[in-house]
């Protein structure tokens, strides 16, 4: 490895530390920068979500809008798909029984404790009020 490519890594593991991420997972999984990259892209735009999910939530809260709540889901959804490129860029399988994001989502009322109990596992709970995951 050049010294170029050895700068760019070093740079790409200072921004993977800064965005939390677990740099020796990156390590034992033999990530490449390109996934690195990808990574730190990937939770860049879980935090967007999320900050466009409070500012329509508050929205949501003053008049309850059936768009709104739809713009929520859609959110959702896209929070759904980046799991799925997570799981593919980290070199795990892709398996919606290890997502963690869908609870955590600002808009989200299940349980967070009990979910986090259920992780690998089919089984969720959800909450009937929540306005994401509910039975309305």
């Amino acid at each position: 490895m050049g010294c170029r490519q050895m700068n760019e890594l070093a740079l790409l593991y200072e921004q993977a530390k800064k965005a939390g991420l677990n740099t020796r997972l990156i390590m034992e999984q033999g990530l490449d920068t390109n996934e690195i990259k990808n990574i730190i892209k990937l939770h860049e735009e879980l935090n967007n979500i999320f900050e466009q999910e409070e500012h329509l939530l508050d929205l949501y809260n003053e008049n309850q809008s059936e768009e709104i709540k739809k713009q929520l889901k859609e959110l959702s959804e896209e929070v759904k798909q980046i799991e799925f490129k997570l799981q593919k860029n980290w070199h795990f399988e892709q398996d919606e029984k290890y997502h963690t994001y869908w609870y955590q989502q600002p808009a989200c009322s299940c349980p967070k404790l009990d979910n986090m109990d259920r992780f690998g596992f089919e089984y969720k709970v959800y909450s009937r009020d929540c306005i994401l995951h509910g039975k309305e």
